[in-house]
């Protein structure tokens, strides 16, 4: 098991380095100040419903949307780069490493350094929940921890496949930068788009739209994120309910939670196939 190695020493090179306790104690801060702000101030409870857990969730998806996102771009996008950069790849695979354990190895290690920083800072606020809210759901806790790291595991491994097509860790940065803004804000006009064209070019008469529009619009990693916990979460409506009741018919398959969950193993297994090709082809 060469690519275990690997994780393990990219992991205890990261315990060693300032990125994990900075990305731990910013999550920290985030989650449980939200937390507390939740409690404390009335306009934010009274924004989202009841003082719940659930509630507080629906608060927090938004900003680990985002925290996940950009914290994966740190950690992950100099994962392989960085290490041909530096010349210590050949180094690396001097050991009875494959490439392909490299590839394995650089996404598990840099997946657990952003997963202790998620568990541990939803454990900090979970003892803020327990000591302000008045209900304390740990079902929810549990899924909305699940699902997270699973979106956490997707977006390292994006990043790790976007490292492993180049050699320089400046490159990798700015690809990995290039690509959260392509997925993360040029992806939301992916539906109207389509719909402008297939409408004729026009949006005029649209009292519903059909499911293969809604199916674009959670698309992309973090839309299939927080679908998926929109539904597992809630009421098994979430898709419908973010189009505002303009869905025509029945939720369909392809907008359960269990489809968006189909939809992140996409996003981990094929840009990280297409990442490995690209790394195996290299000229170190």
């Amino acid at each position: 098991m060469s690519w275990a190695v690997v994780a393990r020493k990219d992991f205890r090179d990261a315990r060693l380095s300032k990125a994990l306790w900075a990305v731990t104690a910013a999550f920290v801060l985030l989650s449980a100040g939200l937390a507390v702000l939740y409690a404390t101030v009335p306009e934010l409870s009274q924004d989202i419903g009841e003082l719940s857990t659930l509630g507080y969730l629906t608060l927090l998806l938004a900003v680990m949307t985002l925290f996940v996102s950009v914290a994966a771009i740190v950690i992950g996008a100099g994962a392989i780069a960085g290490e041909r950069d530096r010349g210590s790849s050949k180094l690396l695979l001097g050991f009875p490493h494959s490439r392909a354990d490299v590839v394995l190895g650089k996404l598990i290690g840099r997946t657990a350094v952003l997963a202790v920083a998620i568990l541990v800072g939803l454990a900090v606020t979970l003892a803020v929940i327990v000591a302000l809210f008045p209900t304390f759901s740990p079902v929810d806790y549990a899924i909305f921890a699940a699902v997270t790291l699973l979106f956490a595991l997707v977006y390292v491994g994006i990043m790790v496949a976007v490292s492993a097509t180049t050699g320089s860790g400046g490159r990798a940065m700015a690809f990995g930068v290039g690509v959260f803004i392509l997925l993360e804000f040029l992806g939301d006009l992916l539906a109207p788009a389509v719909m402008f064209v297939v409408n004729g070019f026009s949006f005029g008469g649209l009292e519903t739209v059909p499911g293969w529009y809604a199916f674009l619009n959670v698309v992309t990693p973090s839309a299939a994120y927080q679908n998926a916990l929109g539904w597992f979460l809630g009421d098994g409506t979430a898709a419908a309910l973010t189009l505002g009741g303009m869905l025509d018919g029945p939720v369909p398959f392809y907008l359960t939670g269990w489809a968006s969950v189909a939809v992140l193993v996409l996003w981990l297994v094929v840009p990280l196939a297409l990442g490995y090709r690209s790394f195996a082809a290299a000229d170190l």
